[in-house]
C-alpha cells in the first residue's frame, strides 16, 4: 500500500488506517507538509480514519479533471482558483496511489471529458501513466481530449531549492496546461 497526503488532516487519518491495518504501508510524507501553511488544518480528532483508496474532490467542476496528489494538491488548487469560479475544474487529491481510487476519477473524466494528471515524479515510469493508461482504456470514447500528464522532466530530482522549483510543475504552468486542455 502507498500513501502520499496533501495535508495534515489527511495524514492522521490515513496514518490511523495505515496502523491499524494489517499490511504493510509505504508513507510518504511530503517535506512541505512540515511547514507549509497550506497544508495546515485543525486536529480532526482521536477517531478520525480515512480508509485507503478514497480519493477527495476538493473542487467540483465539469470541463476538465485534474488529479493530483501530495505537494502538487496546492499548486493545482491555486492553478484553479487563478482561472475563477466558473472555470469548470474539478480537482481531485488521489491521496492513495495504491490502491488508488480509479472510479472516483473515471466517473470525473466520463463528465468533464478532459484529465490532466499533476505529479511531482518523472514523467516516464511515473504514477501519472498508470492513471492515463487505465483511463485511455476504460474512458476512451468518453474523451474530447487527450490524457495530458504535467510532471518533473526525466531527470535526476534536484535537491537545490532552486533547481528544485524550476523542475517542478509550477501554478502558472498548471493553469497553463488546463487552459490548453478546456480550449481543445
Amino acid at each position: 500500500q502507498v500513501v502520499m497526503p496533501s495535508n495534515a488532516e489527511d495524514a492522521a487519518g490515513l496514518l490511523r488506517f495505515a496502523l491499524r491495518d494489517n499490511n504493510p504501508t509505504i508513507f510518504f510524507e511530503h517535506r512541505s507538509l512540515l511547514d507549509n501553511r497550506w497544508a495546515r488544518r485543525p486536529y480532526p480528532g482521536d477517531d478520525f480514519v480515512i480508509p485507503f483508496g478514497q480519493a477527495n474532490t476538493l473542487i467540483a467542476g465539469d470541463k476538465i479533471t485534474v488529479v493530483s496528489w501530495g505537494a502538487m494538491v496546492e499548486r493545482c488548487e491555486a492553478a484553479a482558483q487563478a482561472l475563477g469560479d466558473d472555470s469548470g475544474v474539478e480537482l481531485i487529491d488521489l491521496r492513495t496511489l495504491q490502491p488508488w481510487d480509479k472510479a472516483t476519477i473515471l466517473a470525473s473524466v466520463k463528465k468533464t471529458g478532459r484529465c490532466l494528471i499533476v505529479h511531482e515524479d518523472n514523467k516516464t515510469a511515473g504514477f501519472g501513466a498508470e492513471i492515463a493508461a487505465e483511463l485511455a482504456k476504460d474512458a476512451f470514447f468518453d474523451l474530447d481530449a487527450p490524457i495530458e500528464r504535467l510532471t518533473m522532466p526525466d531527470t535526476p530530482n534536484p535537491h537545490n531549492i532552486h533547481l528544485l522549483n524550476a523542475a517542478v510543475p509550477t501554478v502558472e504552468k498548471i493553469q497553463a496546461a488546463m487552459i490548453d486542455l478546456i480550449e481543445i
